[in-house]
């Protein structure tokens, strides 16, 4: 036999709800992994408004040096240094201003950084013997090549300013940027030449310069809180499918491994229960199913048991009367008769027999719908089909309601056998009464209690346990089947009912039928 394949045991595992509850919670690891993907496009972000910053810095400051020039004040003023440094203490940004020919005349950073120093530098994973606290230069250089277009070149050794690419362009009258890495920390910069003009005359630039280290600050706390999430939701998913699958792919996992020995024929087998909510519920339901598929297995084989019994009495009187016919008992026309009235006595008991089984069958296995009917009616009729001048039958109807669900064949089929039992033991000219009361039964449940009694010689004590089960009687002296209480059993049983039996010799008996009322 051909074994799966390894597309289908794979769609099998996909298919267990252990897998699929890892993959669920896989799935929800995805948000601090787009939140770190947000992250590097939040950093393009800062890094991009840090330039435009600087740039608005830059023309701001030519601005104000070009309206300084028109007043008739130098590029190298006093003034121009107070407002620059007091500029770089609040921005972080070094400022110088290049004359014509590109030599520094003022630095807001001459007497040292007046904003103080940079921050440290942030890691992600420390490691021990590190120098400081920061990612490597290689780091920083692929962040800054990564980040900015601008970045070109970023490996070259830096030169003087005068050399400087984006000085030469401001002087020509453009305004240039570059990103230049070095080893020591802070590690990357951005900068940043505008031209001061006045009258269309380029007479210098301004030479601004920036740290990214701040943004690294920023975006290492982001990132920091990002993976920290990261780590804990997936300790947490792992913990909750750990969990989940012990709380119910275990469980479901002992009830297909019992449900296949028991499909395998396998009697007796214990289902396991276990688990919380729906799957405990799971395993009670499969529990129940289980013990009403051994108890009908069961029914099914005493009910074949004692009809193989009773059949054989008859079956047996049938073959000696044929033998013995056929042996000469035919000659005697006397015995001739007798045995043929034999037979035909055991013939009509085997077909009240058959009859009575065909019945007791269509009950059991009825699958008609419980409507609405009309109990009084109902109780009226059976009343008036058992009733006779010598044995008369009175009805007594004492409940408030009249209509009740249930299934009428079946529930009128056993009214006459309770009430036809009851005329058949009753002597002459005692009545049999037929009482209908409501009642309430377990749980505060309302009933529809209807009762049968008779005044004959009663059931004797001993057989009082005995009296429902099929195919016991105590009338075979009036070719009784001992299946219609059977079948007033059934038919009370499959209305969700019970039927009891009160009984004392020489006092009649009453048969108690109690039937929930279902709105």
């Amino acid at each position: 036999m051909r074994g799966p394949t390894m597309i289908e045991r794979l769609r099998r595992e996909l298919g267990r709800i252990r897998v699929r509850l890892l993959v669920v919670n896989l799935v929800v690891l995805l948000v601090p992994v787009a939140g770190l993907e947000f992250a590097r496009l939040y950093e393009r972000q800062l890094l991009g408004s840090l330039e435009r910053d600087m740039t608005n810095q830059a023309v701001l400051v030519a601005a104000m040096l070009a309206s300084g020039l028109d007043r008739g004040l130098e590029l190298d003023a006093p003034e121009h240094g107070d407002v620059l440094t007091q500029a770089a203490r609040h921005t972080r940004t070094r400022v110088r201003i290049l004359d014509g020919a590109g030599a520094v005349v003022v630095d807001s950073h001459e007497n040292g950084p007046p904003e103080g120093p940079e921050p440290a530098r942030p890691v992600l994973i420390p490691t021990r013997g590190a120098r400081g606290h920061g990612p490597s230069s290689a780091d920083l250089i692929e962040l800054a090549e990564r980040v900015q277009p601008i970045a070109q070149g970023a490996r070259e050794r830096w030169s003087e300013v005068l050399d400087r690419p984006e000085v030469h362009e401001a002087l020509a009258g453009r305004r240039a940027a570059r990103t230049r890495v070095r080893e020591e920390p802070p590690s990357v910069f951005l900068f940043l030449a505008e031209p001061i003009r006045r009258g269309g005359e380029v007479l210098g630039a301004v030479y601004v310069v920036r740290s990214t280290q701040p943004v690294l600050v920023e975006l290492h706390r982001i990132r920091s809180g990002l993976i920290r999430v990261l780590v804990v939701a997936s300790l947490f998913t792992g913990l909750v499918t750990l969990v989940l699958a012990w709380t119910i792919s275990r469980p479901l996992g002992k009830l297909s491994r019992a449900a296949k020995r028991i499909a395998a024929g396998e009697r007796d087998i214990v289902v396991p229960v276990s688990g919380s909510g729906e799957i405990r519920e799971l395993g009670a339901s499969f529990a129940a199913m289980n013990e009403r598929l051994g108890a009908r297995l069961r029914y099914i084989s005493d009910f074949a048991a004692d009809v193989a019994h009773e059949f054989k009495s008859p079956l047996t009187s049938i073959r000696g009367a044929a033998e013995l016919l056929d042996e000469g008992a035919a000659d005697d026309l006397e015995a001739r008769r007798r045995f043929l009235r034999n037979i035909e006595l055991d013939v009509a008991r085997l077909d009240r027999l058959v009859s009575r089984l065909l019945e007791l069958s269509r009950i059991e296995a009825s699958s008609e719908a419980m409507t609405v009917l009309d109990l009084e009616a109902l109780a009226a009729r059976v009343v008036e089909r058992c009733a006779s001048p010598e044995k008369p039958v009175v009805l007594r109807y004492e409940m408030p309601k009249r209509l009740l669900r249930a299934r009428q064949t079946d529930l009128e089929t056993a009214l006459l056998n309770l009430v036809d039992n009851a005329v058949r033991f009753s002597p002459p000219g005692e009545a049999v009464v037929v009482a209908v009361e409501g009642g309430e039964g377990g749980e505060g449940r309302k009933t529809a209690r209807i009762s049968v009694r008779d005044r004959g010689p009663g059931i004797p004590v001993q057989h009082q346990g005995r009296i429902f089960d099929r195919f016991f009687t105590t009338d075979e002296s009036r070719n009784g089947t001992g299946l219609g209480l059977a079948i007033v059993k059934s038919v009370v049983e499959a209305h969700g009912g019970v039927v009891t039996v009160e009984s004392a010799p020489g006092e009649g008996a009453m048969f108690v039928v109690e039937i929930p009322v279902r709105r």
